[in-house]
């Protein structure tokens, strides 16, 4: 451990006097500090009901831990529309927005190709984000576009993992040109239909993992002028790395080179007695390193894994149902 922060310290020896006192605090330790719940948002999609009604479960993030902002996956699949020409069925997504508490807000995230998109015969004009944008995000829109409790649209997810055949198939996961015309188009088809909902982009997989490539992904689209279709701009924060945040031309310089406010929209930890310590230490950091970090919503409200290998704040095992960061929510 001692020759970690040796290493450190000695690579921002060569940084500015700042860079250099950031580095020595870092290498002192990171300290928890008590997390803002009033900008705190939540990943709640919905879709486990074994942990009662969507109904229910969005009363008892709002009501029970206080988090009074949703995130909610809006996919398109086979389920959704079978064929091109079929009606889609929003009736699963229409329940999700119709339980929406009610001084809670939600920012729906425009995600998702149904199988019938592995034909190209099926693209229009042979462009399959356009196709995306045409025949799922604009209806999207136009469905809950008066609903005041949706506050915006967030076009797609990580669209660089190269893991997610999606993005393959779109052209994206290692073409951020491509991406941006996606979301160019999105954004004026948003606007067209009420200007008043906001425009969020996808954000990346984690922005300090895998660095530089994540990162060079993200100020790819900023040099591409993505800042004039968004009207906040979105990461994933994953881990610490805290270096990658401080180092030279890295995270924070990043950050704080945008224009518009920015949106944690997934960070979280894995194991029931790690998210509280995990989001102490990593949010309150990542704040006092840019300003312009406004919500962070926590991934995710519940999962189906282990207590041990858990994202969500309650799982199904009956020896720790709910982790360490739900217990403080509730009891603050």
């Amino acid at each position: 451990m001692k020759k970690l922060l040796l290493i450190i310290i000695l690579f921002f020896a060569a940084c500015n006097t700042s860079d250099l006192e950031d580095a020595l605090d870092l290498a002192e330790g990171v300290d928890r500090k008590s997390i803002d719940v009033s900008r705190m948002g939540m990943n709640a999609f919905g879709n486990k009901n074994q942990f009662g009604s969507v109904c229910d479960q969005y009363s008892e993030v709002v009501n029970v831990l206080g988090v009074k902002y949703l995130r909610i996956l809006v996919n398109w699949n086979n389920g959704v529309q079978s064929s091109k020409n079929s009606s889609p069925d929003f009736s699963f997504y229409d329940s999700l927005v119709n339980c929406i508490p009610n001084g809670a807000d939600a920012l729906l995230v425009v995600n998702g190709l149904p199988g019938w998109m592995n034909d190209s015969a099926n693209w229009n004009d042979g462009n399959p984000r356009s196709t995306f944008v045409d025949l799922w995000f604009k209806k999207v829109v136009r469905r809950y576009q008066s609903n005041p409790k949706v506050i915006g649209f967030q076009v797609w997810n990580e669209p660089n993992m190269t893991a997610n055949s999606e993005n393959v198939l779109l052209d994206m996961s290692e073409n951020s040109s491509n991406y941006l015309e996606m979301l160019s188009r999105a954004y004026s088809t948003a606007k067209d239909i009420n200007s008043n909902k906001l425009v969020v982009n996808a954000a990346t997989t984690a922005i300090a993992q895998n660095f530089r490539g994540t990162l060079n992904y993200n100020k790819q689209l900023q040099e591409q002028g993505v800042e004039n279709f968004v009207d906040v701009y979105a990461i994933h924060y994953y881990g610490e790395q805290f270096e990658n945040v401080l180092r030279d031309d890295g995270i924070q310089d990043f950050l704080n080179s945008l224009s518009v406010p920015i949106w944690i929209t997934e960070s979280g930890a894995q194991g029931v007695s790690n998210q509280l310590p995990y989001v102490e230490t990593v949010w309150p950091f990542l704040r006092e390193k840019s300003s312009s970090i406004d919500r962070i919503y926590y991934y995710q409200y519940a999962s189906l894994t282990d207590s041990g290998s858990a994202y969500g704040l309650k799982n199904p095992s009956s020896d720790a149902p709910v982790s360490d960061l739900y217990v403080y929510l509730r009891d603050r």
